[in-house]
């Protein structure tokens, strides 16, 4: 037995001097066959632990992890140097070395149980200050003094380096031991209340069994375990059960995917601004929402970023309140409203912030849509009003002005250029009568709960034959599709505005109105025999035509005028059968107000 650093049991001849020279140090070490071993597990462990470093800034738990991974390493390293060294006396060092890196596994391996629990709440600032205390503390006790507060003796014996403790040293031993328990206990509690997280929590159970079994009986030497051996052999178990966690069952992405899926579906943009206010991170939905590509916008200041949207920049920017704000993208004007949310570390301190971008862009044009249908419903109701003062009041002024007048011409003794003029009044107040019927029918929305399209087309050509006495045929093979209310009004409309044409002004004998479906779209033709007329020639004050483009437009209808002197005139409708959610919306009595004469 030969004593290691000129203190213990060992006789002293046995002890061993200095070493003399730096060539002497470097010829005390020599190629052993456990530098295989221990120098593949450093290779394979910190493999893992540069997966686990390089996903340290989105994956909870992986820096500790990765930690625990590159202490092992180290452990691995100084394993190697102690089995290499020939000098019994350069084995000392690197054997305090292994022994002072297990507490600081073990309160990293601590931290990694509990952040990945989800429990970083129980890590206040008294506990990690009493495990910082804790390592601190150990490392001292190894590294001060040669570790003689740590290790009453210790011993080359031929095989290893062996040691007693000191009460100091149990109570390291023991606190490794506590802080192996409580891993465990955690990694349980979270074995039993999640399922999701059960079989790679088992196979962590596994590895942390593995590393920790044979430690206490080494450290309290209950039984006989080379130690470079039993650390070598569970470090490989616990790593590659960590390796099977990690590729096979995605340890860290359980939470991660989740997390992503979420974000990635979400109708939502995310924005995650950093506390110099650079853009750390979004989602789809925001780089949708903002016409933008990725790459545009990781690292940028906000500011930068969304300059060409100022109003978006300055509610993003805004840490303090909510705004709402209009900005170009590629697919038009868009609306958001923008909500801004604090981000603190477990600390509580400021690490940034998280925009939310709600696209408000449908809300606003319903909202659009519903103060046109407002309006339009007000109009409706002052055509309805102005309807009943015709009927009500010039109406019966001119019937009453026909009765007199058809009275005096029963006047005995009445001159014949009298009875004449009597002959004109009458004839002039029927004209108006028929004009102030004409006005009242088309300021009154056509009832659709009556019938179909078909059965109102049909309806109102009939009662346009019997008032004026011109021939009309209605062509219509099949019964016309439902149109949207407002499509439907609009339509009915229009053929009434050209049949008054017709009247007024073609001079016609015959009316032929023909109905045909064509792909989506209805096809409504007016075509009459009348003196005709040429369109580039009609002035702008003929307003009835205008109207009547500005009907088919606000349906999304197309308005098609075929007319030549003598020829007749062809008036030809095109109305998409799906006229679009405003005209489905406005009821029938929200067309325009007027049907101005051509």
């Amino acid at each position: 037995m030969i004593a290691l650093g000129g203190y213990g049991p060992a006789p002293p001849s046995a002890r061993l001097t200095a070493v003399p020279s730096k060539v002497c140090v470097l010829l005390a070490y020599h190629f052993d066959p456990m530098l295989w071993p221990t120098l593949g597990s450093a290779v394979f462990i910190g493999a893992i632990g540069l997966y686990l470093w390089r996903r340290r800034g989105d994956t909870r738990g992986a820096l500790p992890l990765a930690l625990v991974a590159f202490l092992l390493v180290l452990w691995c390293l100084g394993a190697a140097g102690e089995a290499a060294a020939v000098d019994p006396a350069l084995k000392r060092p690197w054997f305090l070395f292994r022994d002072a890196l297990t507490v600081p596994s073990a309160v990293l391996a601590l931290w990694f149980a509990l952040v990945y629990a989800g429990l970083e709440r129980w890590l206040t600032r008294p506990v990690v200050a009493l495990l910082a205390g804790v390592t601190v503390a150990h490392v001292g006790l190894d590294a001060v003094a040669g570790g003689r507060l740590a290790w009453s003796n210790v011993w080359w014996n031929g095989e290893q380096v062996q040691g007693v403790r000191t009460l100091l040293g149990l109570g390291s031993a023991g606190v490794v031991v506590a802080l192996f328990i409580g891993s465990t206990a955690v990694f349980l509690l979270l074995f039993a209340r999640s399922p999701a997280h059960r079989v790679p929590v088992a196979l962590i159970l596994t590895g942390q069994v593995a590393m920790r079994l044979l430690y206490p009986l080494v450290a309290f030497e209950i039984a006989y375990v080379p130690n470079i051996v039993s650390g070598v052999v569970s470090f490989d178990a616990a790593a590659l059960m960590y390796a099977v966690a990690l590729l096979r069952f995605r340890l860290f992405d359980l939470v991660p995917v989740a997390r992503e899926t979420i974000l990635a579906r979400m109708p939502d943009g995310l924005l995650v601004l950093d506390g110099q206010g650079r853009i750390a991170d979004l989602n789809e939905a925001a780089l949708r929402l903002l016409g933008r590509d990725r790459c545009s916008m990781l690292g940028q200041p906000a500011a930068l970023a969304l300059a060409a949207s100022p109003d978006l920049a300055r509610c993003v920017l805004d840490a303090d309140t909510a705004g709402e704000a209009a900005y170009e993208s590629s697919d038009g004007t868009r609306t958001c409203q923008v909500s801004s949310t604090p981000l603190a570390d477990w600390q509580g301190r400021p690490m940034g912030r998280l925009v939310l971008l709600h696209d408000i862009t449908a809300l606003r044009r319903v909202e659009a849509q519903l103060v046109a249908q407002e309006r339009a419903l007000a109009a409706a109701g002052e055509r309805e009003r102005l309807a009943r003062e015709l009927h009500d009041g010039l109406a019966q002024d001119l019937w009453l002005a026909k009765l007199k007048a058809t009275r005096l011409t029963a006047q005995p003794g009445l001159s014949a250029e009298a009875r004449a003029l009597c002959d004109e009044v009458t004839a002039a107040v029927d004209a108006g009568m028929a004009e102030a019927r004409e006005a009242v029918a088309t300021m009154r929305a056509p009832d659709a709960t009556n019938g179909s399209l078909r059965a109102l087309l049909a309806r109102s050509l009939e009662d346009f034959e019997d008032r004026f006495g011109l021939s009309v045929e209605f062509d219509c093979g099949t019964d016309l599709p439902a149109l949207p209310s407002r499509a439907e009004a609009e339509t009915l409309r229009i053929v009434g505005e050209a049949l008054t044409n017709v009247r007024r002004h073609a001079d016609a004998t015959l009316v032929r109105v023909r109905g045909v479906l064509d792909g989506g779209h209805l096809v409504l033709e007016v075509r009459d025999n009348g003196r005709g007329f040429d369109p580039g020639s009609v002035g702008a004050g003929r307003f009835g035509l205008a109207g009547m483009r500005e009907r088919a437009a606000g349906i999304g209808a197309r308005l098609e005028i075929e007319s030549a002197p003598a020829k007749g005139t062809r008036v030809r409708l095109v109305v998409p059968i799906d006229a679009g959610p405003l005209a489905a919306a406005v009821p029938l009595a929200t067309a325009p107000l007027e049907a101005a004469p051509a």
